[in-house]
């Protein structure tokens, strides 16, 4: 597919070429109906160069790339999707947020690559070590999807925010370990910079992006698209979630036996924790009685 192919050699690209793969990958819906000639216009590209460009992504000639797009185009069009509301009511807005989460979801299901998804469980097998990165709001996807991880007895930990613990965390990977890059917007310097240097250390790296033009798409090995486009203020990481969640239940199942022990042990572990809880409550209440505290089940201030 042709935005694998770009993806795969974008950081080798000079700027210009690089222009026309921009353009490609933003406005795929346009390109598929564009002469190359119109695309070198949009590109500000000499006419040969976008030929050029097509035989560098293992095409014969922009034609055949050309018919590349339109069958994405096609995929698109054959997904029916509800008008988005035209008010500005709370209520409107919160209809159409649902919808283009929808959408966005829809894409990952009409435009992932299977044969991705199953290698990056493989992967997720047989790491020694999983380690998650994300900025800005995919911090707290990467913390959560760490968690599940070890429920099911991976080795997981995520990558905080303070420069210097990722440095050393970045010092210390090896060829054994998985590195997953959640980026939501291209704002990601650090998640960008460790993925690099797993990628040269000989680690898995593995690209979970909101859009294929992020730093992160160009740097890691394996990528999938889970678009963060939005009708509000804020990027969606609805369809990031979801993946992360589909990857974990893919995990979780393929590990057999060893999810269901580990789960059992965690249940133990809870049961375990509610017990010591409940052992602790009648101390905890003789101890707040020592405070002059109103009567329970009556507001400060009642008679």
């Amino acid at each position: 597919m042709y935005k694998e192919h770009i993806r795969r050699i974008y950081e080798e690209l000079s700027p210009a070429y690089r222009r026309v793969a921009d353009f490609v990958l933003n406005h795929y819906q346009d390109a598929a109906f564009m002469t190359a000639t119109e695309v070198a216009q949009a590109a500000n590209v000499d006419t040969a160069l976008v030929v050029r460009f097509a035989q560098r992504l293992g095409y014969r000639g922009f034609p055949d790339l050309l018919e590349d797009i339109k069958a994405d185009v096609k995929r698109d069009l054959k997904k029916t999707y509800l008008p988005f509301p035209e008010e500005s009511s709370p209520e409107a807005i919160f209809q159409r947020t649902l919808i283009q989460d929808r959408n966005n979801l829809e894409y990952v299901l009409s435009h992932v690559d299977m044969g991705i998804v199953r290698t990056v469980i493989e992967i997720l097998q047989k790491a020694e070590r999983i380690l998650v990165a994300g900025e800005g709001t995919a911090f707290q996807l990467a913390e959560s999807f760490v968690t599940r991880l070890l429920m099911i007895g991976r080795n997981g930990h995520s990558i905080p925010s303070e420069l210097s613990t990722q440095v050393g965390i970045a010092a210390g990977i090896r060829p054994s370990d998985a590195f997953i890059g959640l980026a939501a917007t291209i704002v990601n310097p650090s998640v960008t910079a460790i993925l690099k240097v797993a990628r040269a250390e000989g680690a898995y790296t593995i690209g979970i992006v909101g859009s294929l033009d992020n730093p992160v798409a160009g740097v890691a090995e394996y990528v999938i698209h889970a678009p963060a486009t939005s009708s509000g203020i804020m990027p969606s990481w609805t369809a990031i979630a979801a993946v992360l969640h589909a990857l974990f239940q893919g995990l979780a199942i393929s590990l057999g036996e060893a999810t269901a022990e580990w789960m059992l042990r965690s249940d133990l572990l809870l049961r375990n924790y509610i017990t010591a809880l409940r052992g602790q409550i009648p101390a905890a209440r003789a101890a707040l009685a020592t405070f002059n505290l109103p009567p329970e089940g009556t507001l400060q201030g009642e008679t």
